[in-house]
């Protein structure tokens, strides 16, 4: 690609820089130079200057995402591999992390690396979690050194939380020595199942009150006091006492990190209109009070939450149209997450800037240097992973078709502001909007 990009606002989180009316000269996949007026004979000029008084569109580096589910191998219907990546890049992502509960769950050194393998050749990067336990069923660990050896990020049992205190202050014990986090779904299973006086499998019971976070919250925490070493990280926390734990843990000086999705930080029940069908507001933790979502808010822009995560859950249709209580939980937000952060995630206006922060400085340093995720930065010289959005354009939800297989998302007709117009890995272009970006088919293959 050889194109300025003119009028924009440029944000580095890490290289402390967010400037308004920069210009971007981007040649052959790098950054040439940015300032603030860049003239160059027989280069395009892409003219992203907005009215007086408009957002300005946003240049940073591209996005990554700590927690998405690709359905691959096992339900290819839902979503698979190279349909996730094609939603993710239309987000803004370059990086992805993908969930180790799959059909089979990727609990093994060899599944580790062939699931590395299966994604070798995509656009965006994919990143493989390793299951905590076999099975993902909460009783023995998984051989850890070896499937970190094997190019797992980190070690967890999303969707599940079976594991013992005592067996996840071991797994903590063990990742330390090879950084990598453990990532738990703080949900208490036993405190569910008596909650919906069922036995078995809880991935499907609805009735999911506050005090079955709060108290794996508060197990894992302690298994990681216990432990003295290690880093633990709580997957989509959903309540005020989630975060009143988080806090209670930090000034205890444990290292303790946490994420929040794009969903729980905007919606909440109860809802002005249901969606049809109901279930497509259904996941799990589920959507709680007005005052949880509000503590979510604070925390993440106070930095306590340090990342948004989609947990871009895709699903069948026909698992989304059962009875609520039988239908499958999750929704899809790669493709939405910025949006509905900007729009109804308290995360616009002023805050953007720290929202870029939470989707690219933060989940960078969870994961750390061991994960093979370059550092996030915009620098002269290198090539461009990046991302370009205009926090301004309005869309509507599945008005265009969506990138991933599946349509699980209560968002469906709803408009959002926030629109992704250019995403670059590694110099190349994988995402463009033509209309915001007209370069020619030439120039984007320059890369």
């Amino acid at each position: 690609m050889n194109a300025i990009l003119r009028g924009v606002r440029v944000i580095d989180p890490l290289g402390r820089l967010d400037a308004a009316g920069q210009d971007v000269w981007v040649d052959g996949g790098k950054i040439l130079a940015i300032y603030h007026h860049i003239e160059a004979a027989g280069v395009p000029v892409v003219d992203l200057t907005p009215a007086d008084g408009a957002d300005a569109c946003v240049l940073c580096p591209s996005f990554i995402d700590l927690h998405a589910h690709l359905r691959q191998p096992g339900d290819d219907e839902a979503e698979t591999l190279e349909s996730g990546s094609r939603a993710a890049a239309a987000g803004g992502y370059t990086h992805v992390v993908a969930m180790a509960n799959t059909m089979p769950p990727i609990d093994t050194p060899e599944r580790v690396a062939e699931a590395r393998l299966a994604a070798s050749n995509l656009p965006v990067s994919i990143l493989q979690v390793a299951a905590l336990t076999l099975g993902l069923e909460g009783v023995a660990l998984v051989d850890i050194r070896r499937c970190i050896e094997a190019g797992a990020v980190a070690l967890g049992d999303d969707g599940r939380n079976g594991v013992s205190p005592r067996q996840l202050a071991i797994a903590l014990a063990e990742t330390a020595h090879l950084s990598r986090a453990v990532f738990v779904h703080p949900e208490d299973e036993e405190m569910i199942a008596q909650a919906n006086a069922t036995q078995g499998p809880v991935t499907r019971s609805p009735i999911r009150p506050v005090a079955t976070e709060t108290r794996a919250v508060n197990l894992a925490i302690r298994a990681l006091s216990h432990a003295r070493t290690g880093n633990l990280h709580l997957q989509h926390l959903s309540c005020e006492g989630s975060v009143a734990s988080l806090r209670r843990a930090r000034h205890q000086g444990l290292a303790v990190s946490a994420e929040v999705t794009p969903h729980h930080l905007s919606m909440w029940v109860p809802v002005a209109e249901e969606p049809d069908p109901q279930a497509l507001r259904k996941v799990n933790p589920p959507l709680r009070a007005e005052r949880d979502r509000v503590a979510l808010v604070q925390a993440l822009r106070e930095g306590l939450i340090e990342a948004v995560a989609t947990d871009h859950a895709p699903h069948r249709a026909a698992e989304k149209a059962l009875a609520y209580g039988d239908a499958a939980p999750g929704m899809i937000g790669l493709e939405t997450a910025l949006a509905t952060c900007i729009t109804i995630g308290g995360m616009g206006g002023e805050w953007l800037a720290t929202l870029v922060e939470r989707m690219t400085v933060g989940p960078y340093r969870i994961l750390g240097p061991g994960s093979g995720i370059p550092e996030p930065r915009l620098r002269i010289g290198e090539a461009a992973t990046c991302t370009l959005f205009d926090p301004a354009a309005e869309w509507t939800v599945g008005a265009s078709p969506l990138q991933s297989r599946s349509r699980n998302t209560p968002l469906l007709g709803a408009t959002l502001r926030g629109t992704v117009l250019l995403t670059m890995s590694g110099g190349h272009v994988i995402h463009r909007d033509p209309a915001r970006v007209p370069v020619t088919s030439e120039q984007v293959g320059s890369a």
